[in-house]
């Protein structure tokens, strides 16, 4: 969670200094904002990150990849980060696999902050795997 915001930010070019903790037996991110209410979850942080960069185009151009952002980070959450079973690893990559059989990224064409997150998400997973 945490880790993975402080990674966003350096790839997105923005300066350090954000204040994050965590929430809950899930460890759910929280972002100290200094204008306002803190923020909660790793999907908004990662959206308010990229918007602070100036980098719109990650969360899609058109309605429709937009749209297919919003679900693979939906899908980051509930189902990566939900996931804990050898078969529900196995299931992950599958679908994985299926989608992007005919295409070059998560949403397309186009490299958008679903393709990082579910990078991030799953790099732990791919480096234990012969």
């Amino acid at each position: 969670g945490a880790e993975e915001l402080a990674l966003l930010e350096q790839l997105l070019g923005l300066p350090k200094g954000n204040k994050y903790g965590v929430q809950g037996e899930r460890k759910i991110p929280v972002l100290q904002t200094n204008n306002g209410p803190g923020l909660t979850g790793l999907m908004t942080i990662a959206a308010h990150l990229v918007k602070q960069a100036k980098k719109d185009q990650l969360l899609g151009s058109t309605v429709e990849e937009k749209a297919v952002v919003q679900q693979w980070l939906e899908y980051r959450v509930t189902r990566v980060d939900g996931g804990s079973s050898k078969e529900d690893t196995r299931i992950i990559l599958k679908d994985l696999n299926v989608h992007l059989e005919d295409k070059v990224y998560l949403a397309g064409n186009i490299f958008t902050l679903a393709d990082i997150l579910m990078y991030y998400g799953l790099h732990h997973i791919m480096v234990s795997v012969t």
